[in-house]
């Protein structure tokens, strides 16, 4: 009977220690992939369909580089959590017009544009389930700012511009937070999980909307 007894007590106290940093798992770190693929594929993309080549030009306007961003999220209620956004990612862009030397004209590139973006952003999520927790789908309320960093050269003129514009914005955010192992029905203190953005509409401060479909797919862990 009090060997029973012993085994019982070790398993309730096992339970409450994993309930216990269960509840205790308020920090969140994550990796975005994107503003990966918002770098690489949808921005140029978009771009490109909107700005075509003219005069026979075959080279696209816009040119996706490479893009990365972290997250951070502090649950400070069950169903609450700050949330940190910081990025960085990279795009070409160039304008063709026609240049007359010597009287004679020709269609090519006379401007060309190699741009840095640096975002961040800080807001609160809300989550909307049944099992108060900081898991499921959420909405996401923010301010951010990205900082883009332009270094152009005028054929034309044969000059080169260095130049740092700074654009400020509201917006919200709605996806889903996925916990990994509480799904598989895992209960431990750290653990995996994955974020899916669907949607971010906002407003920027140049008189702007801001729209972006799919903005984040993040994964890190919790704990």
């Amino acid at each position: 009977m009090i060997m029973k007894k012993v085994i019982i007590f070790i398993l309730l106290f096992n339970s409450l220690i994993y309930a216990a940093n269960y509840e205790n798992a308020r920090h969140a770190v994550g990796i975005d992939f994107g503003t990966t693929i918002f770098s690489a594929a949808t921005l140029p993309g978009i771009a490109n369909s909107i700005f075509k080549p003219q005069n026979g030009a075959t080279e696209h306007l816009f040119k996706g580089g490479f893009g990365i961003a972290f997250t951070y999220n502090y649950a400070y209620l069950p169903k609450q959590a700050i949330d940190a956004f910081f990025g960085i990612y990279s795009f070409n862009a160039h304008y063709n017009g026609t240049i007359t030397v010597n009287g004679a004209s020709s269609y090519q590139k006379i401007y060309n544009a190699d741009v840095v973006v640096i975002p961040s952003s800080i807001g609160v999520r809300f989550y909307f389930n049944k099992s108060n927790r900081d898991n499921g789908f959420f909405l996401l309320p923010k301010v951010g700012m990205n900082i883009f960093a332009v270094k152009g050269k005028d054929y034309a003129a044969n000059k080169e511009t260095l130049s740092a514009i700074v654009n400020f914005y509201i917006s919200g955010e709605m996806g889903f937070k996925i916990d990994m192992f509480t799904k598989m029905g895992a209960n431990w203190p750290v653990r995996p999980f994955i974020d899916i953005s669907l949607l971010d509409l906002g407003y920027s401060f140049n008189h702007t909307i801001r729209f972006a479909l799919l903005p984040r797919l993040a994964i890190g862990i919790t704990f």
